[in-house]
């Protein structure tokens, strides 16, 4: 692990206008951001690399500059499941738990998918910021915050209940608007997720995965470029059409501005009455 003692804010601009952005829609003031940033830690990680394990009481999380990182679910006798890929300008590290002792225990493992880059902050910067804030903007930002978590979990709930391709593409289509870069042939998935990745996200075994992935590279609809997938041109990520299945219908949503799916109200429909 490598700490730079300077802010590289011109380096990481990217990163930190979208995290401003995604801010701005919380009502957070551009004063209040700044010295967020001002305070932050800059830290770079190799690949493998932990950056945050469960069960830490150290009260830091960070923003994602560079690179990719695997958010983990410790489930117990030393396993782990695959939970989400982070892309730059994610926050990760947040979600927490109160342990044994009555102390903020860190929830989710964090490690480096490739080498990468963080922002660290600590909960008591964020909390000595946050208390400037005015009442109102306070309300918005719980609001929120509400709104954010009543969404993932509305979008595991909705994952678990769908048919094993319908969560492939949901969460090829998550990775294509977060992580994803456009060219000729349509989105090119920059992270390198391979077969074992994507059967934990969607809860199957791998062979099912590089099945389904078959067909969907035989219907012309996903190519693979090295070691790299290419989501082919007419690939819906939006859900505006059905074109991506090869037997049923697509049931992919929009994203809001935390990057993650919003589901549509067919789709809902459609997971209750598979799981009755």
């Amino acid at each position: 692990m490598k700490s730079n003692l300077r802010p590289q804010r011109d380096r990481y601009e990217p990163a930190f206008a979208a995290l401003q952005s995604n801010l701005n829609k919380l009502s957070v003031p551009r004063e209040i951001f700044q010295e967020l940033v001002d305070r932050h830690i800059p830290v770079s990680f190799e690949k493998g690399a932990m950056l945050f394990c469960e069960g830490n009481t150290d009260g830091m999380l960070a923003c994602l500059l560079a690179g990719y990182v695997k958010i983990y679910c410790p489930i117990g006798d030393g396993n782990r499941t695959l939970v989400r890929l982070a892309a730059t300008s994610e926050l990760i590290g947040y979600p927490d738990y109160i342990d044994a002792w009555g102390r903020r225990a860190r929830m989710f493992e964090a490690q480096a998918a490739t080498k990468c880059s963080v922002a660290l902050f600590s909960r008591d910067q964020i909390s000595t910021v946050l208390s400037k804030l005015p009442s109102e903007h306070l309300v918005s930002l719980l609001t929120s915050l509400n709104t954010f978590w009543s969404e993932n979990l509305r979008f595991f709930a909705s994952l678990l209940n769908l048919p094993l391709q319908d969560r492939l593409i949901i969460v090829m289509s998550d990775l294509a608007r977060r992580a994803g870069v456009g060219d000729s042939e349509g989105l090119v998935l920059m992270p390198e997720v391979g077969h074992e990745d994507f059967a934990e996200m969607i809860g199957c075994s791998r062979p099912m995965v590089s099945r389904m992935i078959a067909e969907l590279v035989e219907a012309r609809r996903l190519s693979k470029r090295g070691k790299q997938y290419v989501l082919l041109g007419d690939w819906d990520v939006e859900g505006k059409s059905s074109n991506v299945k090869i037997t049923r219908k697509s049931v992919t949503g929009s994203t809001d501005l935390y990057g993650q799916k919003q589901h549509s109200t067919r789709q809902i429909a459609r997971a209750a009455a598979i799981s009755s």
